[in-house]
């Protein structure tokens, strides 16, 4: 795999040499046969990757935690009473079953860390191939978009702006080529590409006009180029400057959650730290036994499974996402998802189906009708009245030739399937349809042109203009764009007599009928052209053919999904650059519109100060005609409002805006890798009600952390209480460190990962976004907790005061059944747990089957410490007759009542309030 096709000096070669010594085709591109047999050669077009964790390396980091060193300080303490032990006649496991079990524990727990920290890297390694960067090649004389890893040598690139460069290559041809190589060589500026220019050997790197690298983005233009290099051979393999793919840098999450976790430890040690002082003042038992009751206190209070559960429900969070079609490129997006207050769409695409079809068409003053639907030109342009055309007009035959001519998309027939697509721009595949329904093919007419001269279009220009020559040698400007854009550049009209002066009464009327098909939710372009003499001005005293107006009907579901943005209290902002007609028709039509809001166009913007934007920007739902640089001003605005900003993008000059707002959104079909890369998530089907099902989904994940966590703290309270309680007894024998662990990380921790799985709540969704500085655990949490904590503290004390006082058992027999107890009492406690105001009873749905499977399955772990007599002396338990049992699931049970009592009691203060 280590070769590379000799390649000296690519970009001071000749082109034919170039394409010559790597046998490939300047047209048509390699066959199938030749690629198989190169990528055997050459291997994948990946970059070299940083060097992975070793296993050792991975095991020796999970016990750098504060939690498990203070279980390891634990197991030593527990050698040293096991050791102080000698001579009482127990055995050796009885002895040091507590030290024994605690060192197993810890390694399951390393374990487990290690292999989810495995499946973590393999889950992040699939969703990296599920944005890989695609590569536009010509392949077999077709054009195709295919994953940039399956380049080899000697491929044909197809380059547009927007592009992210997968491969080093020499290019083939250049028109208003810009490249930004800033990741290579530091430059600034983007730096213009020229396929002719003639180089030397020893032409510097940031010099190569006539290449083009891998980690570069096209900025401007457009190109072809041959690969030359792929992966590790290509500029950017050589000099090493790919690493990791992915950060490092904890979440805030994950920073919230270990700060919290310090908080939660030294607390825990300060009181057992106090405890160990009060037993020695007391005198009651030897230090060593103290010191082991006051670690079991700490380890009693921590709960050791919260960072493996959280890691685990935010692994499996970003699955079930990417699955809906929501690839999380950064872990933030997924908390900061369900604090969104604003989503700023753009139209076309995301809340239409980008699928555009020529409706209406205006030339030489007569409007046409255009039958058909999407790609497929078997419709036809018909008169005012639905009649057929017979003979092409010359006013419509110019505008038809100008928007076929004008034009970088290409129509694509699957002959297989019978259906037609577009390779490009949605809205130009519209007006090649409208050519091969009026019988001018482009392809028809470029046999007999050729093009001396593309100016791309652009967002600012918002025009695109290409100058072509004909056979008899006749050069001709044909000019398409926005109507506001194109009109004021034309001097004459076209007309069924020929071009004369275009007059302002014509102006008017050409904008009043442009007017009428904004408002009925068309959108609108123009065309225009000229004869070029020697070097005019080819977008100067232009001939006005005409207008075309296409649609691109709402995608399914979009509708819905405002309306359910609508009741979650999150405004959907529609952002484009067509008409404000327009868009706020199709606003209308979305059931975005409501009485009262205000559309804003890009120009009323400019002149908008941001004073009187922060008045307006509450009331604005649609922003049309506006450029990327104002979609930047927008999201500032909104931010300074104190909103919570999602932003969708795909081009180029989006990405600034991505990176500003809270939440970028790129889109993954239409979006340039520019985007994608600027973006916290990639939608790959383009829907807004992919976007608002993200948001549901970033509101579960949320919650359900808040659900187990709120579960393990509580249920840590109960140890926590019952631990302290018993400290204080001189007869009652306290719970030893197994016993604690047993529950914390065994018999608690799966209905914790249950509660991280759960269904999401119906009702989420129609809750106000949470605050994006809302905190974890707040005050009434706290007060649960410690109300949850009591209770089943209590329970267990109780268990200790029955045995004693009106049962006769053997001597383990109270700590067994506040072992029980609190081991069990959680299983039920989880389901009260899966809303933190609503009851059981009305949980949708009723009956979680994860949660129920597990309660099985931790209640058969909790009860084995008891059921088998040859486990009773390593957790120091005994056998329980029929009235033990009834007494343990009574208190085990009565943890759910207490909180469904509180919830209630809880509802009707807030309704009384209310």
């Amino acid at each position: 795999m280590d070769e590379r096709p000799d390649q000296a000096a690519p970009f001071a070669r000749a082109l034919k040499d170039v394409l010559a010594e790597l046998a490939a085709h300047a047209t048509s591109g390699l066959d199938h046969a030749e690629i198989d047999a190169r990528r055997a050669r050459f291997g994948r077009n990946r970059l070299p990757e940083a060097p992975r964790k070793s296993l050792a390396s991975r095991l020796a980091s999970q016990f750098k935690s504060p939690l498990v060193l203070t279980l390891l300080a634990a197991a030593g303490i527990a050698v040293v009473v096991g050791a102080g032990r000698r001579g009482s006649g127990e055995s050796v496991l009885a002895r040091f079953g507590d030290a024994l079990a605690i060192v197993l524990i810890v390694a399951l727990n390393a374990l487990l860390g290690v292999v989810q920290e495995g499946r973590a890297e393999a889950a992040l390694d699939a969703l990296q191939k599920l944005e890989s960067p695609r590569a536009r090649v010509r392949r077999d004389g077709q054009v195709a978009f295919i994953p940039s890893e399956e380049l080899v040598p000697g491929d044909l690139l197809e380059l547009e702006a927007g592009d992210a460069v997968p491969a080093d290559a020499r290019l083939l041809e250049t028109v208003e080529l810009s490249i930004d190589e800033a990741s290579l060589t530091g430059e600034s500026t983007s730096t213009d590409k020229d396929s002719g220019a003639v180089l030397t050997a020893d032409t510097p790197l940031a010099e190569q006009a006539t290449m083009v690298f891998v980690g570069t983005t096209v900025v401007r233009g457009r190109g072809s180029a041959v690969v030359v290099a792929t992966g590790a051979f290509t500029e950017l393999g050589k000099i090493g400057a790919l690493v990791s793919g992915a950060g490092n840098d904890p979440t805030p999450l994950e920073r919230r959650l270990d700060s919290f976790g310090k908080q939660v430890l030294w607390i825990c040690l300060g009181v057992s730290g106090a405890l160990f002082a009060w037993g020695m003042v007391r005198g009651a038992r030897p230090w060593h036994v103290l010191l082991l009751e006051g670690v079991s206190f700490a380890v009693a209070a921590i709960p050791e499974g919260l960072p493996a559960i959280t890691t685990i429900t935010l692994a499996l969070g970003m699955q079930r996402m990417a699955k809906k079609g929501a690839i999380v490129r950064r872990l933030p997006a997924v908390e900061t998802l369900g604090a969104a207050t604003v989503i700023c769409t753009d139209k076309t695409g995301t809340l239409t189906q980008n699928e555009m079809t020529v409706r209406e068409v205006l030339a030489g003053g007569l409007p046409y009708t255009v039958s058909g639907r999407g790609y497929d030109p078997t419709g036809a342009i018909q008169d005012a009245l639905g009649g057929a055309v017979p003979a092409m007009p010359g006013p419509l035959e110019e505008l038809v030739v100008t928007f076929a001519l004008c034009n970088t998309a290409t129509l694509r027939n699957d002959a297989s399937a019978g259906t037609w697509h577009v390779v490009g721009d949605p809205t130009e595949g519209a007006l090649l349809t409208l050519a091969r329904k009026a019988g001018s093919p482009r392809e028809d007419l470029m046999r007999s042109r050729g093009v001396v001269r593309e100016i791309p279009f652009d967002s600012d220009r918002k025009r695109m203009t290409t100058v072509v020559k004909d056979a008899e040698g006749t050069v001709v400007a044909h000019v398409k764009g926005s109507l506001e854009t194109l009109l004021p550049l034309c001097s004459a009209l076209r007309d069924g007599d020929g071009a004369r002066p275009l007059s302002d009464a014509d102006r008017l009327a050409i904008q009043a009928e442009a007017e009428r098909m904004s408002a009925a939710g068309l959108r609108v372009l123009a065309a225009a052209r000229k004869p070029v003499v020697d070097d005019a001005d080819p977008e100067s005293d232009l001939v006005f053919l005409g207008l075309a107006a296409m649609m691109d009907p709402p995608r399914a579901g979009v509708r819905e999904a405002i309306a359910v943005c609508a009741r979650a209290g999150v405004r959907a902002v529609m952002i484009t650059g067509d008409h404000p007609l327009t868009a706020v028709a199709v606003a209308r039509e979305l059931g975005l519109w409501t009485t009262g809001d205000e559309a804003l166009t890009g120009p009323e913007l400019q002149i908008t100060s941001e004073a009187d934007l922060s008045v307006r920007i509450a009331r604005v739902r649609v922003f049309a005609r506006t450029t990327p640089e104002q979609k930047l001003r927008i999201v500032r605005a909104f931010k300074a409002a104190g909103e919570v900003v999602a932003m969708t993008g795909d081009g180029v000059n989006d990405a600034p805006a991505l990176r500003e707002a809270h939440i970028g959104i790129a889109m993954g079909r239409s979006g340039t890798d520019v985007a994608r890369q600027a973006a916290a998530i990639v939608i790959t089907d383009d829907n807004f009600a992919t976007i608002v099902e993200a948001i549901s989904q970033g509101r579960t994940i949320y919650r359900n952390i808040q659900k187990f966590i709120f579960f393990l703290l509580s249920s840590n309270a109960g140890l926590a209480v019952a631990v302290f309680a018993t400290s204080f007894s001189r007869t009652w024998l306290p719970l030893t460190p197994l016993m604690i662990l047993w529950i914390n990380l065994v018999t608690n921790g799966l209905p914790a990962l249950a509660l991280a799985i759960d269904a999401p709540d119906p009702k989420l969704m129609q809750e106000p976004p949470r605050s994006g500085l809302a905190s974890l655990v707040g005050a009434r949490d706290l007060l649960g907790l410690a109300y949850v904590g009591i209770v089943m503290g209590f329970a267990a004390i109780a268990m200790y005061a029955w045995t004693y006082c009106a049962h006769a058992a053997g001597p383990q027999g109270p700590r067994t059944l506040a072992f029980l107890a609190l081991g069990l009492s959680p299983l039920f406690h989880a389901w009260s747990c899966r809303s933190p105001t609503e009851s059981l009873l009305r949980a949708k749905p009723l009956v979680s089957l994860p949660l129920l499977l597990v309660m099985v399955v931790s209640a058969a772990i909790q009860l084995i410490a008891v059921l088998i007599p040859a486990l009773r002396p390593v957790f120091r338990t005994d056998a329980l007759s029929s009235h033990d049992w009834t007494m343990v699931l009574i208190a085990s049970i009565a943890v759910v009542p207490a909180v469904e009592l509180a919830k209630m009691l809880s509802h009707l203060a807030r309704r009384r309030a209310a």
